[in-house]
């Protein structure tokens, strides 16, 4: 006599990593998960995008890479060419140390090539400038080391080309390299955007370095809190920069919205976040205490606005208070 399980539709099963519900059921979207099952039932195969999105119902423009994006920035899917793969648990990502901080977002301003100086020419400015001079010195001792030719043209071009004084290059230069942004296209790309700007003093320097600090602070733990292992989006960015910069909002705050985003409609939408941060600035709540009293004050109205309608019933409906408290960030009211 044999025995055997009876598995039915267990006999044809697929693993789901761990990490997928212990790290994102809450953060992903619907579309996100499932499209992540999908690629799991279907591992190893290379999967154009057109199909994907035909067998996944996703109809719309962006549907499928905003989709995807959640799970390529966490380095569980990747891209190969047009298609879409699951990486293996031990598949390479993008290293943490590159992915905090992106290259800013300049104006399609034309400026005239920067002109190359001669070597005695620069040495002779070293000598005449005291600001010249301190620039070098300072730029000397962040690379550590006698500076290349190419490093000492860079230098130049940040204030011939993009007219900014020794001292607030020197200042551009040390935001830089403390962010671990070396590159001469990088420091040139944040030179273009401080000229645009016209950051031309040392208290206007340090105003832009303590906003964008304030920024990659929030952007680094926003990022570490969803899992994310590759850099934000420029959209996410631009929200950042608005609810930093804009409306003045500090790090607790923002966390405070991002969690409140993930409790209310179960996933990651800076979109939602965005309605509840406009409309803590319109009520001018800049602490999660004043959150909390704001908060307390709407449902102890809604009590008694339900009180009021239920002619003697029961006085309080905690998942209708707390429904409406979702409606009033949703719409922004």
């Amino acid at each position: 006599m044999f025995y055997s399980l009876n598995a039915g539709d267990w006999n044809s099963v697929f693993a789901v990593p761990s990490s997928v519900v212990d790290n994102y059921i809450k953060l992903a979207s619907g579309n996100s998960l499932k499209l992540l099952l999908y690629l799991l039932r279907h591992g190893g195969e290379k999967i154009p995008g057109e199909k994907l999105a035909e067998e996944l119902g996703f109809t719309e423009m962006g549907e499928l890479e905003d989709a995807a994006l959640f799970w390529v920035q966490r380095g569980i899917i990747r891209y190969n060419g047009a298609d879409l793969n699951v990486l293996s648990p031990s598949a390479p990502t993008m290293d943490e140390s590159s992915a905090t901080v992106e290259k800013p977002a300049v104006k399609n301003v034309e400026l005239p090539k920067p002109v190359k100086v001669s070597a005695g020419e620069i040495a002779s400015r070293i000598q005449d400038n005291e600001e010249i001079k301190f620039l070098f010195n300072e730029a000397q001792r962040l690379y550590g080391r006698m500076l290349r030719q190419s490093e000492e043209q860079l230098l130049i071009s940040l204030t011939d080309h993009y007219g900014l004084s020794g001292a607030v290059s020197a200042m551009l230069m040390g935001f830089c390299f403390k962010n671990g942004q070396t590159a001469p296209s990088y420091i040139s790309a944040v030179a273009k955007n401080w000229a645009e700007e016209e950051i031309t003093s040392v208290e206007l320097a340090n105003a832009k370095i303590r906003a964008l600090e304030k920024q990659n602070a929030i952007e680094e733990r926003l990022r570490r809190a969803m899992g994310m292992k590759s850099r934000m989006t420029s959209k996410m960015r631009n929200f950042i920069d608005k609810w930093t910069n804009e409306w003045g909002f500090g790090e607790e705050m923002i966390m405070l919205a991002y969690e409140k985003t993930v409790n209310q409609i179960n996933e990651w939408k800076p979109e939602y976040a965005n309605k509840i941060l406009e409309s803590w600035n319109a009520e001018g709540l800049r602490t999660p205490e004043a959150v909390e009293k704001s908060e307390t004050a709407y449902r102890q109205s809604m009590s008694k606005k339900q009180s009021a309608e239920s002619s003697g019933k029961s006085s309080f409906n905690v998942d209708s208070v707390m429904s409406e408290l979702k409606n009033r960030y949703k719409n922004g009211t």
